[in-house]
């Protein structure tokens, strides 16, 4: 009805091939109850802490940076238990000569990953250009989602470093990437709606695991990679958020406190 106010849900939704498992059946069994809005976790993140989101996935280093206003939806995640793909540090040199980043502007939980992984004396600077001509400026560029798979395919430096499998192989835990958060202001007044999205949440991790195939071919539709391609990234990605996960998102935060990226641990209870 025109001049109705709109009491639908806010909600944000990471526009890259990663999350598309998660997507492809929310979008299509929602019901009318949420507004969608589609971008990079860091636009995601501030839409969301400047209250023109509701609820939202993000990067999980910013959940915990604004832990006093969100609350975490403890039912879905981003994460990889390994090779993740889509996070790279691509550089000129090994990782472990890198003195000069430039960093990807659509990442907060990778950029603070990389300073974990790295240390404190790499120089970090924003990334404003094509990452080939960054790199011909520095050592190496941290690149994320599409822009990452296509920087693998086509070779982009001599050195591609997997932030999820270097990750792996210092801890032994799953990298959780991103999480799903609400404002906590929102919870007492929408607590039908954010039942529903927790439910269609769990719903759609149980249909991408029942029948992985269907997401593939329509991912394959939707984004500029083969299908063969997408289903090996797709295997090495996690939706939920088990105990697993949980404990990696605890070690992953209490490092990143320790490399000064974060002032304070917030509460990770269900």
């Amino acid at each position: 009805m025109s001049g109705a106010a709109d009491t639908r849900l806010r909600v944000g939704r990471i526009s890259a091939l990663n999350m598309f498992p998660l997507y492809h059946h929310l979008e299509r069994a929602e019901g009318g109850l949420f507004r969608f809005t589609d971008g990079v976790p860091t636009t995601l993140n501030g839409a969301l802490l400047a209250d023109r989101l509701d609820v939202s996935a993000m990067s999980s280093i910013a959940f915990a940076r604004n832990a006093d206003t969100l609350r975490l939806l403890p039912v879905a995640s981003i994460s990889a238990a390994g090779a993740v793909d889509s996070i790279q540090l691509f550089s000129a040199v090994p990782p472990e000569d890198v003195t000069r980043v430039a960093v990807t502007p659509h990442s907060a939980t990778s950029v603070a990953l990389l300073r974990v992984l790295l240390g404190p004396l790499p120089e970090f600077t924003p990334l404003t250009e094509a990452p080939a001509a960054a790199l011909a400026r520095g050592d190496g560029v941290l690149l994320i989602g599409d822009e990452a798979l296509e920087g693998r395919l086509a070779g982009l430096a001599p050195h591609a470093t997997d932030l999820g499998e270097l990750w792996r192989a210092r801890t032994g835990l799953p990298m959780v990437f991103a999480v799903w958060a609400v404002r906590r202001d929102v919870v007492p007044a929408r607590a039908r709606h954010l039942a529903r999205l927790e439910d269609l949440l769990r719903e759609a991790r149980r249909r991408y695991a029942a029948d992985p195939g269907a997401v593939v071919d329509a991912a394959a539709a939707r984004f500029p990679f083969g299908r063969d391609f997408i289903a090996a990234y797709f295997r090495r990605l996690s939706y939920g958020f088990g105990d697993a996960e949980r404990a990696g998102l605890a070690r992953f935060l209490e490092l990143a406190r320790g490399a000064g990226e974060l002032a304070r641990m917030p509460a990770l209870a269900a």
